[in-house]
């Protein structure tokens, strides 16, 4: 759900985590108060859950089962979702650096299959998501994923998914000369907005995730959000990215606060097993409280799950003579116990 930005007191709360060189702009901040919501929400999964054993049939990598686009899809109807996130990175002639390989027609004709068939299934379409560095010095390389971006956004548009999820960048080699507010205000923010303005016409909204990259924090996260300032913009809450800014791990950040900062701007939550990451050493979450503040923020957007794993996890796909349905549908399971069990609100249970 779109909101406006509103300030408050969580401004200036949030603003004493930003890097020194940043803390100085105001922060918006959410509505003072919003309706503990009761109702149901639509769960979404994220095909990124099956992400080895779609290149092991895209891109024919050996080490775990292959599993096409369509077949993770008809999975997720069967399995119990209401939705599928399309990750461009499973559509023809993706690639992370360059335009795409192939003639964007055949790119268009993917999407409208891909459309016809949620649509059969009574499946809804979440989103969809490209990577990019916004953050990277050479300015040719953010010019070329700006167009990268519009360019998904049409295939977005036409396959029928309502944003188009995007990154800030990786923490690029002169953040120690430049610090973090300037190379987001001359780097970042320009081309997201150049981004959000383009989605607008076509009907696509652009949301950033946070990513333990530039948007490490929930306040880099939301004070990058007010710098944008555009209506077709708002942030994807990944539940399982924050962490503090340039550290290599999430391990015992405050992640259920940031996570509540991030919720009223968010077009999206995404849900993950471990608030620390995919570490095998991580904590899981504690679904029940995640759902009780998702509750408690107002929020009724989408709810896309993203299963991930270590590679040392036991249960890694790469270990597996099957692709992770079952450790996927123990995930589906969980998160639709809590979201019952969070239904009232707790003042009154």
């Amino acid at each position: 759900m779109k909101r406006r930005l509103f300030c408050s007191s969580l401004c200036l709360a949030l603003a004493a985590l930003l890097p020194a060189s940043a803390a100085a702009a105001p922060l918006s901040g959410p509505a003072p108060s919003a309706q503990y919501y009761t109702g149901d929400y639509r769960v979404s999964l994220e095909l990124y859950s099956f992400n080895v054993n779609l290149n092991a049939y895209l891109k024919h990598r050996k080490g775990a089962p292959p599993i096409s686009p369509t077949d993770a899809i008809k999975w997720a109807k069967t399995a119990g979702f209401d939705a599928v996130d399309i990750t461009a990175y499973y559509l023809p002639g993706y690639d992370n650096a360059t335009m795409p390989t192939v003639p964007k027609a055949q790119i268009l004709a993917a999407a409208d299959e891909i459309k016809a068939l949620t649509r059969q299934l009574g499946l809804g379409i979440s989103g969809t998501g490209i990577f990019d560095d916004f953050a990277d010095p050479d300015a040719s390389r953010v010019a070329l994923d700006v167009q990268r971006a519009e360019f998904w956004i049409d295939i977005a548009a036409e396959m029928g998914a309502p944003e188009l999820r995007v990154f800030s960048g990786s923490v690029p080699a002169d953040i120690d000369q430049l610090g973090w507010a300037k190379i987001a205000q001359t780097r970042i923010v320009p081309a997201l907005r150049q981004v959000a303005d383009y989605g607008a016409t076509k009907g696509v909204r652009i949301g950033l995730q946070n990513h333990g990259d530039m948007t490490a924090t929930a306040a880099q996260t939301i004070q990058i959000a007010q710098w944008v300032a555009s209506p077709n913009f708002d942030l994807i809450d990944d539940t399982g990215y924050f962490r503090p800014f340039q550290a290599t791990t999430g391990a015992n950040y405050p992640w259920y606060s940031d996570i509540a900062a991030v919720l009223p701007y968010s077009g999206n939550a995404y849900v993950k097993l471990k608030p620390a990451g995919e570490d095998s050493a991580a904590p899981l979450m504690d679904f029940k409280k995640l759902f009780t503040s998702v509750r408690a923020s107002g929020y009724q957007g989408y709810l896309p799950l993203e299963r991930l794993w270590d590679k040392t996890d036991p249960d890694n796909p790469k270990t597996q003579k099957t692709p992770p349905y079952s450790e996927i549908s123990a995930f589906l399971a969980q998160v639709r116990t809590a979201l019952a069990q969070t239904k009232t609100p707790p003042a009154v249970r």
